[in-house]
């Protein structure tokens, strides 16, 4: 209504006017029925009552302020219904995409559980598999453990046999050549000082080379010593079958370097030292490879000892497994 007051303010004022004509001519009470002889011929007293524009304003002032009261009451009314209205569809938004959501969550989290027991039958089917080729592992090794130590107890018994023959032989050509031995002996002596002399030169040539090569052989006998450590236990039975054969080697050893030994002038009977050689597979010494552990006190033995072990080479060790043992020998050598 006000928005119309301002813009058509005539408009307003005649629409006023005209209002204020009407209600003068409610309260003043005319008969407009009778007729005009009747008024001409009979006055009456009219009883009226003058109203002012003043009041008639006011009063349709209030009447539009209770209009416009009511009309704000009304817009009020329509906003909280409205805002009402948006409110619940809001709720009502929130509840659907709550319950969105609790179905998302709802099918995330089946969708987990099914991955999660994709995952445990994808794991137990694994484990059955592996449990399976170990068992499949475990059973291969037992068979190749086996024809191991079959293989090396017939190797073992084979090599019994040839050593038996050889000692035997050893034997007879030990009594053939004694004589020629000792005809030797004084030659051999000569040669074993320009050999002792020619093997220091040649030992300080290879001390560069064993500090190189001691590196390569440590972890070869790494490797060697973790091989041996597995193979010990499937070797277990065939080595103590040819526990006897130990010995035979270990006394065939100490009479090979006992027949290379030169006696020097003055050494006595009750001398003795301890000595480490280190030998490769076929009984070859290793270069450098004998080192003295307990010296007897005479230098001359000691280096006697060491340059018979060398003349010795190769010395009579076993193949297989067994040369396990004799890799790093200890010899207490006596004359």
């Amino acid at each position: 209504m006000w928005q119309i007051l301002r813009r058509n303010p005539r408009a307003f004022g005649a629409a006023l006017l005209l209002h204020l004509i009407l209600a003068a001519f409610t309260l003043v009470s005319v008969d407009w029925l009778a007729t005009f002889d009747e008024v001409r011929s009979e006055p009456r007293v009219v009883q009226a009552t003058i109203v002012s524009t003043e009041a008639v304003e006011a009063k349709v002032a209030a009447q539009h302020q209770t209009e416009a009261k009511r009309k704000a009451e009304e817009e009020a009314r329509q906003q909280a219904e409205a805002e009402r209205k948006a409110k619940e569809a809001a709720q009502r938004r929130a509840e659907a995409k709550r319950k969105a959501e609790e179905k998302a969550r709802q099918r995330a989290e089946a969708e987990r559980k099914a991955k999660e027991a994709a995952q445990r039958q994808a794991e137990a089917k694994r484990k059955a598999e592996e449990e399976a080729r170990q068992r499949a592992e475990a059973e291969r090794k037992a068979k190749e453990a086996a024809q191991r130590q079959a293989e090396a107890k017939r190797k073992a018994e084979e090599k019994a046999r040839q050593q038996a023959a050889a000692e035997r032989k050893a034997k007879q050509a030990a009594q053939r050549q004694a004589e020629a031995k000792r005809k030797a002996e004084e030659e051999a002596r000569q040669r074993a000082e320009a050999e002792r002399e020619a093997k220091e030169a040649a030992q300080r040539q290879a001390e560069a080379k064993r500090k190189a090569k001691e590196e390569a052989q440590r972890k070869a006998k790494e490797e060697a010593q973790r091989a041996r450590e597995a193979d010990l236990l499937v070797a277990l039975e065939a080595e103590q079958a040819a526990a006897g054969e130990l010995g035979v080697y270990t006394n065939a050893i100490r009479e090979r370097i006992r027949r290379n030994w030169v006696r020097q002038p003055g050494m006595g009977r009750d001398l003795s030292c301890l000595v480490e050689v280190r030998l490769i597979p076929g009984g070859e010494v290793v270069p450098a490879g004998v080192r003295v552990i307990r010296s007897s006190g005479n230098p001359a033995f000691d280096r006697s000892v060491v340059t018979a072990v060398y003349k010795a080479s190769p010395l009579p060790v076993p193949s297989g497994q067994l040369f396990g043992q004799f890799r790093n020998l200890r010899l207490d050598f006596k004359p």
